[in-house]
């Protein structure tokens, strides 16, 4: 910047709502664009875009809009400013919050590197967007930002040129390859997710009970095989996870005497404690214990009552697999609903980064219903007469200190969870139990229902997702599944190389020819040893069952290798076809692994085995040619009416 130059406020800006942003504007280097107090308090100053000299405000306070260079005004900048305004349409307050900051990022980026007119030439804009994705990937080899944050940067730098370019814009985009971050955080383990569940449904119904019906202190939450103990004080909470405090005996739901206050101090503090000292701290929660049992509405019972409000939430959030922003705008209209009414039992919400897609979530009223209705007392409770409109909100402040803050606020999910996942580890929840985000708790939702056979596109819209995102982000297996997937994988592996190692050399003479290869001790079958209990019990009168024998043998023939390649085409033909393909995988999965380590076994025996293995699979696969027992019974399958 020359020594002349100075930056200013621009006098006339003019302040826009989001209703507003398709109005017709002369000037848009001059708008200001107002959002929800919850988001900003201040105007987002989006005309400014349009100066490549930008500056900052000294005092955060300031709300005349971001100081600027007049005289570094790029006319080419107004198309910007307008469709980016235009690109708002339909997004809620937050996520144009968030696309507008990453967007300014990228300005600024692109004003300190010197490209001024990267919105009215191609050849810039595609020069700019390399550079910039160059920058973003050194951020992220220099471990400065994640993947995923990089990608959204990029992103959205990728929607202002589209948005500026609409017919060359992918040509642009196509100079510099596209971020790819990891899809999502891994699934959650289920027994975590089990345990979640249990302790937030523990805490949502014995806390809403023990301020609803003013039960006394002290009180018990009782989870699974543990209890947990509450006093009203900040640090109240004991259980098996939390030592007690030195004033309480948890073990016999009393204040402790004041000889067990001083055993328990010896044992906690290195300096001198005397009795005195008990004596006074014991009478003063004695006090607080009587006091708090006299007031139904004592800060601490409202701090309860609250904690149970974040576990019902918690819980509806597993329940419906709803985002964090549709949950934040479940109506009380709505619930009110959905409990009066014998048919419906969805919440709705509005999808902002759908475009605005009406969403509806199931609640199931065997499940979601009850405990809707359990939590409709305990919200009426909480408010004490006064109202909102959302199903969830946030409870003004408590303490032992009186809060000047009595408003009951606009719920946010994602820092509701996060804030009672950290007040109840350690104290109701196994600390080793890892923080189970909105989205883990979609994606087990997920799981779920791909497990017990949902189609995937049911699963999706169940979900209010395309089918492409939920097998591509939600469809991944939680721990468990994986080792038990890595279990089959390798006993399949462990069981090939035994079949071809030692059954290859045994004598022919015994060895009886079957549709699967050949048996040594036919109409004495045998479970495989050390793979516990086995999908397809051995039976000689069915053929599928021959790989789970102890009598199975294959040879590296052609004959017996056009058998079980036969084989292997007919099952996987029945689990693509298979109605119930939950049913069908649970049998025919493994079989199907075990025959594809039996053909990579037999073709590292040689060279010549390899290509006779090779050559069977052609011959089946691609032509169909089977052996004649499998092909009778392909047509069988046929005329009971499966298509393949």
């Amino acid at each position: 910047m020359n020594s002349s130059q100075q930056f200013e406020h621009r006098a006339n800006t003019q302040i826009i709502t989001l209703n507003e942003v398709t109005h017709g504007f002369a000037e848009p280097e001059l708008l200001r664009l107002q959002l929800s107090p919850r988001e900003m308090k201040k105007p987002f100053d989006i005309g400014s875009f349009a100066y490549f000299i930008r500056g900052e405000n000294e005092n955060v306070w300031d709300d005349r809009g971001t100081p600027v260079v007049i005289e570094s005004f790029v006319e080419s900048r107004r198309e910007l400013v307008v469709r980016l305004l235009e690109s708002l349409v339909g997004l809620s307050d937050s996520s144009v919050r968030a696309r507008l900051r990453i967007i300014e990022y990228f300005i600024v980026w692109l004003n300190a590197q010197g490209y001024r007119e990267v919105f009215a030439s191609a050849l810039q804009a595609q020069e700019a967007y390399q550079s910039y994705t160059a920058h973003l990937n050194h951020l992220i080899a220099h471990q400065a930002w994640k993947p995923r944050s990089a990608q959204n940067y990029q992103r959205n730098a990728s929607i202002c040129i589209e948005l500026l370019y609409p017919e060359d814009g992918h040509l642009i985009l196509a100079g510099a390859v596209r971020i790819i971050a990891d899809l999502g955080s891994e699934a959650a383990s289920g027994a975590h997710v089990e345990v979640y569940r249990d302790v937030c449904l523990a805490i949502a119904q014995q806390c809403s009970a023990f301020v609803l019906n003013s039960q006394p202190y002290p009180f018990v939450v009782s989870i699974r095989d543990y209890e947990v103990v509450g006093f009203p004080s900040n640090h109240g909470w004991v259980g098996p996870f939390k030592d007690s405090p030195l004033s309480y005996n948890a073990g016999e739901r009393r204040i402790a005497t004041v000889e067990e206050w001083q055993a328990a101090s010896k044992k906690k503090s290195r300096r001198r404690l005397y009795k005195s000292d008990g004596v006074r701290e014991l009478i003063a929660v004695k006090a607080n214990l009587d006091a708090a049992n006299k007031d139904e509405r004592c800060w601490h019972r409202l701090q309860v009552a609250g904690l149970a409000a974040k576990a019902y939430a918690s819980l509806f959030v597993m329940i419906t697999g709803a985002t964090p922003t549709e949950i934040d705008q479940f109506s009380y209209a709505d619930a009110l609903e959905v409990e009066k009414s014998p048919i419906k039992k969805e919440l709705s919400a509005v999808k902002f980064r759908a475009g605005g897609k009406a969403t509806l979530y199931n609640i199931g009223r065997d499940t979601g219903l009850p405990l809707l209705k359990e939590y409709l007392k305990l919200r009426e409770w909480i408010l004490n007469g006064a109202t909102h409109e959302r199903l969830f909100f946030t409870m003004p402040a408590t303490g032992e200190r009186l809060s000047t803050n009595h408003e009951f606020s606009y719920l946010k999910t994602t820092f509701m969870m996060s804030g009672f996942f950290k007040s109840i580890s350690g104290i109701f929840l196994d600390p080793n139990v890892r923080i189970l985000s909105p989205r883990k708790m979609r994606k087990h939702k997920s799981l779920g229902m791909h497990t017990a056979g949902v189609s995937p596109s049911t699963v999706a819209a169940n979900l209010n997702h395309s089918e492409a995102v939920n097998l591509s982000t939600y469809s991944e297996a939680t721990p468990e599944q994986q080792a038990a997937e890595f279990g089959h994988f390798w006993q399949a592996m462990h069981y090939a190389a035994q079949v071809v190692r030692e059954r290859s050399q045994k004598s022919v003479k015994s060895e009886i020819a079957t549709a699967a290869g050949h048996c040594d001790e036919f109409s004495q079958p045998i479970p495989v040893r050390d793979f516990g209990a086995v999908a397809i019990a051995p039976n000689c009168r069915s053929q599928y069952g021959c790989l789970y024998c102890e009598h199975y043998i294959c040879h590296s023939d052609e004959e017996d290798l056009h058998k079980i390649v036969s084989l292997q085409y007919v099952i996987n033909a029945v689990r693509r076809a298979a109605p119930d393909q939950a049913h069908a995988e649970s049998l025919y999965k493994e079989l199907s692994i075990r025959i594809e380590f039996i053909l990579e076994a037999l073709g590292e025996c040689s060279d010549t085995t390899k290509q006779l293995v090779q050559a069977v699979k052609a011959k089946v696969f691609e032509y169909g040619e089977l052996t004649p027992f499998w092909e009778n019974r392909m047509n069988r399958y046929e005329k009971m009416g499966v298509v393949f």
